[in-house]
């Protein structure tokens, strides 16, 4: 159990709480690591605005504006139309925030909090939040509830159509949730499970140990590009998806 939670240190939540006036402050190590992410992308993020004269800052200066041409051109822009536009700054946002905190995970010492499914669930809702007033915004009240019927649809079948649609909704958000949070936790999963073998072989035989110590570490060093692959991947995919699904709501049936 030792080495389990030593190598697993990245993905275990521990709970510090701090009780102030009698109420109990939750303070986690992913917590932790969401505040820490956050206060540094505020303060880069700040100084690449005011320091675009410098030679560092012009080239940060670049770097963001083409990663926003990138999220504007080929996320917003197509999923949405231009009604998406004005919502480019949530998903330029959402990408590199959760790029940053799966990045985390790989820091010694740091954690994975895209790991932790309240994580995942507080962004899924956000994004929720988006699609629905999405639908709000560009259709009244009225006009997002007649999204839930696809235009043609018998009378009869109106009272079976909608809540369908309304529980699909529902499950969309619970998606961007549940997969980021698998895929995250999946990955760092596997990667303790190749750590492992090197010990459980070793208490069978040092000899054999020390010879599957060679395999094991260049898989080991192998799925550790593939983390960095999947941590793109994974804020990729989220921020395409809630795209997809404010689209959805935007141009209905």
């Amino acid at each position: 159990m030792d080495v389990a939670e030593t190598i697993s240190h990245h993905i275990l939540d521990h709970d510090w709480g701090v009780v102030l006036g009698g109420f109990r402050i939750p303070i986690t190590t992913h917590s932790v690591t969401i505040f820490c992410v956050s206060v540094l992308l505020l303060l880069t993020l700040a100084w690449a605005a005011r320091a675009h004269k410098s030679h560092a800052g012009k080239l940060i200066s670049v770097l963001m504006e083409e990663y926003v041409s990138f999220i504007r051109g080929g996320i917003v822009l197509p999923n949405m139309g231009e009604e998406g536009r004005g919502m480019l700054p949530y998903f330029c946002t959402l990408f590199l925030f959760i790029l940053c905190v799966n990045l985390a995970g790989m820091i010694p010492e740091m954690k994975t909090a895209t790991s932790n499914i309240s994580v995942t669930a507080a962004l899924a809702l956000c994004s929720g939040a988006l699609i629905i007033g999405s639908g709000l915004k560009f259709h009244g009240l009225v006009g997002f509830l007649k999204g839930f019927v696809p235009s043609g649809t018998p009378g009869w079948l109106v009272p079976l159509i909608f809540p369908l649609e309304v529980i699909s909704l529902v499950i969309k958000v619970c998606v961007l949730a549940i997969r980021l949070f698998a895929n995250m936790l999946s990955g760092h999963m596997v990667l303790i499970c190749l750590l492992l073998i090197i010990f459980i072989i070793g208490e069978m035989s040092k000899f054999f140990g020390v010879v599957s110590m060679f395999p094991a570490m260049l898989l080991e060093i192998f799925m550790t590009c593939l983390e960095l692959l999947v941590a793109f991947l994974q804020a990729y995919v989220f921020t395409l998806l809630t795209a997809i699904f404010a689209g959805s709501v935007i141009h209905t049936h």
